[in-house]
């Protein structure tokens, strides 16, 4: 049995505990306890592989793939999707990851660090009352509404797993989200060490003094005016600064319990670190990671992994369709995001684990590394991977897990390095780009 197999098998069984089924319940205790046209399962595994069609096409289809004997109306169940707690699929998905962390001869690490990302993301979501009440107003002023909320992700770059996430309001904080993120992720990384690594959206005093609270290492991308002074002031490419809490800093937030933070800390000591970029501009990073544990290209190199949740943004929007929402209420709209986050771990999972097989056998001579085609892999697991969990034969299952990853494993693309294209901010010349074709 694969390694991945193993963990969706486990994720089955988590579906079962009694702890599981009372987090799904969103109305009533009652609720998911007698055995209806379509149980707690069968419902979750219609959010998770629904293909973004009409909801009769949807529910049809389901009907058939299931060989469901009743039909089943669209009010039904919406009905019961409704009585389904979002945070379920949110829930399986740090679970899987969970098990992943378990096994420490999986787990890729630098110098003992798992290497996180946490970044966020607007979601325009259908515009409705209930959602602008519950999300806020993203328009200007005297614009047509729109609502939208915040995705903010965990993300660890080199396995590839969704640690944690949480959705927001479109004007929250996203300082706040990352120290939930900080509290949060140790249920699913367990004991080992990381470093989260932020773009130049998040630095602050009192964020990093909220960091160094929880004992966090971070590596953190400035902007060209956040500690200006001390950027200046540097002796070098990479040293330590001390920088003062003094009231320059502290009278913007005089009367608040920042203000009150940093008046009580007074100094924090940050490593700087200047890096010359290939186009010849100048990078700044904060961090408190040592110069004993990595040197000044070894920093610039940890930032570029940031990078990772970017492309994973990218699968969940426009590979796996997260924003191809199945209605219009909330809970709807955070079953289908927080469904999509553990499909993306499952993904991963196979993917991963397809890719090292596809490495273990590389041919010698090989005129370019070979990486597994995600896209098609999207394709395949989304058509697939369902008749693995709603097949009852242990045998039959794995016989069908082990065909996903071979009929992935033969879909490959020659990685060439070093390739670099211009920028297209204009809308592409069709409205069906070859370059940009959904796998399902």
């Amino acid at each position: 049995m694969r390694y991945s197999e193993s963990r969706v098998a486990r994720d089955l069984l988590y579906t079962k505990a009694a702890s599981f089924v009372n987090l799904c319940r969103a109305q009533k205790d009652t609720h998911f306890t007698r055995n209806r046209k379509m149980p707690l399962l069968t419902l979750m595994l219609t959010v998770l592989f629904r293909k973004g069609l009409t909801l009769h096409m949807e529910l049809r289809g389901f009907q058939k793939l299931l060989n469901l004997k009743e039909v089943i109306s669209k009010v039904g169940y919406l009905k019961q999707r409704l009585k389904l707690n979002p945070v379920a699929f949110l829930a399986l998905a740090r679970h899987h990851a969970s098990n992943f962390y378990q096994d420490n001869q999986l787990v890729k690490k630098i110098n003992g660090y798992l290497i996180l990302a946490v970044d966020g993301s607007a979601i325009n979501v259908p515009t409705t009352e209930e959602t602008l009440s519950t999300y806020g107003n993203a328009s200007l002023d005297q614009r047509k509404p729109q609502a939208q909320l915040t995705l903010s992700s965990l993300f660890d770059a080199m396995n590839k797993m969704m640690i944690d996430c949480t959705i927001s309001g479109n004007h929250c904080s996203e300082r706040e989200q990352v120290l939930l993120h900080m509290d949060n992720m140790r249920e699913v990384i367990g004991g080992h060490r990381s470093i989260v690594i932020f773009d130049r959206g998040y630095p602050s005093a009192e964020f990093f003094i909220n960091l160094m609270e929880r004992q966090q290492k971070f590596i953190v991308r400035l902007p060209s005016t956040t500690f200006k002074k001390e950027q200046q002031q540097m002796e070098s490419d990479d040293c330590l600064v001390t920088i003062v809490l003094d009231k320059t800093r502290i009278n913007p937030h005089r009367g608040t319990p920042t203000a009150e933070k940093l008046a009580r800390t007074g100094s924090i000591q940050l490593r700087l670190v200047r890096l010359v970029l290939p186009s010849g501009g100048i990078e700044y990073l904060a961090s408190n990671v040592s110069q004993e544990e990595f040197s000044t290209p070894e920093m610039g190199a940890l930032y570029g992994l940031r990078w990772g949740i970017e492309t994973a943004y990218d699968d969940l929007k426009n590979k796996l369709c997260m924003e191809n929402f199945t209605g219009t209420k909330p809970s709807l709209l955070e079953q289908d995001i927080f469904a999509t986050m553990y499909l993306c771990n499952i993904m991963n999972d196979i993917v991963t684990e397809a890719q090292t097989e596809v490495e273990q056998k590389k041919e010698r001579g090989s005129k370019h590394e070979m990486a597994i085609n995600k896209n098609i892999a999207i394709g395949i697991i989304k058509e697939d991977l369902i008749h693995v969990l709603i097949e009852k034969s242990d045998r039959m299952r794995r016989k069908r897990m082990n065909d996903i990853v071979e009929e992935i494993k033969s879909n490959l693309l020659p990685v060439r390095k070093g390739r670099v294209y211009p920028r297209n901010k204009g809308n592409y010349a069709g409205k069906y780009p070859n370059s940009r074709k959904r796998s399902y």
